[in-house]
């Protein structure tokens, strides 16, 4: 499960989800040595999973999918189409 860093004083996040934890905390201690000086922000920050379906994964079909579905389409507008 990927992790990501924010930062809830500046609403920052990292810029990309790291497979361990050690790389997102890399990710919090360059963003408060850059924007506060290498002390935690008043409003607090922290380094959380990312769940599926807040990266989008799950809400659309496969590709493959996809692929049957426009099969599918086609095949009954040609169907109405006699």
């Amino acid at each position: 499960m990927p992790y990501r860093y924010t930062c809830h004083q500046c609403q920052a996040q990292s810029p990309a989800e790291h497979p361990y934890p050690a790389a997102a905390e890399a990710d919090r201690q360059e963003h408060r040595n850059s924007a506060h000086g290498g002390l935690a922000p008043l409003q607090g920050d922290g380094i959380h999973h990312v769940h599926a379906i807040s990266r989008g994964d799950g809400i659309l079909p496969r590709h493959s999918c996809l692929a049957a579905l426009f099969l599918l389409a086609l095949i009954l507008a040609n169907c109405w189409g006699r």
